[in-house]
């Protein structure tokens, strides 16, 4: 069974660029242009994985990992948060969090594909 991914930014040109990246793969790829919408997506696709940028309009990726890490149905849903900023330096609360990862702006496909790997397991290649 394809593994359900929701991208979350604001930026669409961010959100194209994952699409086509995770075309290859079995998967599929839902999207959100904010962290509100991306709540209201999660809470009805059931996502295995949400890929959001760090700092968006309505919810943050943080704000909306927390929405989800409070909700008992999606509480195990893994995350990738996509920044701009060093979390090492800034926000070293933020690498502890249980289930989630995170690639630096601008990031290499290799890079958020083998971070999506490392929560999910291998993605199979579309035939």
């Amino acid at each position: 069974m394809a593994k359900k991914i929701l991208v979350v930014d604001d930026d669409p040109n961010a959100r194209e660029l994952i699409r086509l990246m995770l075309s290859k793969y079995d998967c599929e790829v839902l999207e959100a242009a904010n962290g509100l919408e991306g709540w209201g997506v999660a809470s009805k696709e059931r996502p295995n994985l949400i890929i959001t940028d760090h700092l968006m309009p309505n919810f943050t990726g943080y704000e909306l990992f927390q929405k989800v890490r409070d909700d008992e149905s999606l509480k195990r849903t893994r995350f990738i948060m996509i920044t701009s900023k060093h979390f090492d330096s800034e926000f070293p609360e933020l690498l502890r969090l249980e289930g989630c990862d995170f690639v630096s702006k601008p990031f290499h496909v290799a890079s958020l594909v083998g971070a999506i790997e490392k929560l999910l397991g291998p993605l199979p290649f579309r035939t």
